[in-house]
């Protein structure tokens, strides 16, 4: 079931018409936990770039310590935190990149952030946090 509900995170996080920076709460969260949108960037593609094989990169919002972090979920579900709550989800396995980008994940990472819907991911977030 984990393959499912974060595939469906997956594409609602994507949008045709995504891509530029978060605003308001979820943007003023981004800068107190990561300094700026730019360092949460080279932040959460380092650590998507970083997943062996295959898995997902997250940014999730941990409700136990009340701030957002950046989570390497291998394959479906494995170096979970269990009380975070999936916010933006990129999917790192070959199936979602390898006809256009072959080996070459990180220009995919760094180009999936010109379609992230930032206002499904703003929405998720108001809907965790304190």
């Amino acid at each position: 079931g984990s393959g499912h509900a974060l595939h469906e995170i997956f594409w609602n996080n994507l949008s045709p018409n995504g891509g530029g920076k978060p605003t308001g709460d979820l943007a003023g969260a981004i800068d107190k936990t990561f300094g700026d949108f730019d360092k949460f960037k080279a932040h959460f593609m380092a650590s998507t770039n970083l997943i062996e094989g295959s898995g997902w990169g997250m940014l999730a919002y941990n409700t136990l310590f009340d701030e957002l972090t950046i989570l390497q979920v291998e394959k479906h579900h494995d170096v979970t935190q269990f009380s975070a709550v999936p916010l933006l989800i990129v999917d790192v396995w070959e199936h979602s990149y390898y006809l256009k980008y072959q080996n070459k994940r990180p220009a995919y990472v760094e180009n999936i952030f010109n379609i992230f819907n930032w206002d499904d991911v703003a929405k998720r977030f108001a809907a965790v946090a304190k």
